[in-house]
């Protein structure tokens, strides 16, 4: 009988400690982030077949079709709010920094911001694109990228590809939701 009880805690104690080892994740930080009133988060609806003004190539076409669909989470920075905007910068620098998101590029955009672009999967048929972009002014923000075996260049080439009249067209609503942002 003893052997069986000090099975079953070791069970539990061995359970317990990989689950607390389980690393966060960006999709649970997002799903985590729902309700706090500091973050905006967005499901974009674009039908990214729409947004080209010249004909796509086969292979541009399954690139499109790759991408299943695109997320968005910003954070405001505020005056007086600081010591937050630290904290939540470096929960998702950490999450950013595992091994599973590998790095492809760093930008510079806007007024003293920051960028990376990130991918989880293989080179030649990426799970998730993560651009991450962040400003001591403004915040910080992750666009994902998600889809099934997404070929980054040829997405690059769709790139200059995009017309802007559609890409606009397309987002209305949504594009109402940012206006206060970068006031």
């Amino acid at each position: 009988m003893k052997i069986k009880s000090t099975l079953w805690i070791g069970l539990f104690i061995s359970v317990f400690l990989v689950s607390c080892g389980k690393k966060p994740s960006l999709q649970s930080y997002y799903v985590n982030k729902m309700d706090d009133s500091s973050f905006l988060i967005v499901n974009l609806p674009l039908r990214l077949d729409s947004l080209f003004n010249k004909d796509l190539s086969l292979s541009e076409q399954s690139a499109v079709s790759s991408v299943d669909k695109l997320n968005l989470l910003f954070y405001r920075s505020k005056e007086g709010q600081e010591d937050k905007y630290q904290k939540e910068l470096a929960k998702i620098s950490t999450i950013l920094s595992q091994d599973q998101y590998q790095h492809l590029m760093d930008f510079k955009a806007f007024d003293k911001a920051q960028g990376s672009v990130l991918f989880e999967g293989n080179t030649d048929q990426i799970e998730e694109g993560i651009v991450f972009l962040n400003s001591t002014k403004m915040g910080f923000g992750v666009l994902r990228i998600i889809g099934t075996d997404m070929n980054p260049a040829v997405i690059m080439t769709l790139a200059k590809k995009v017309d802007p009249n559609q890409m606009k067209k397309q987002l209305g609503s949504t594009a109402d939701v940012f206006k206060g942002i970068f006031d």
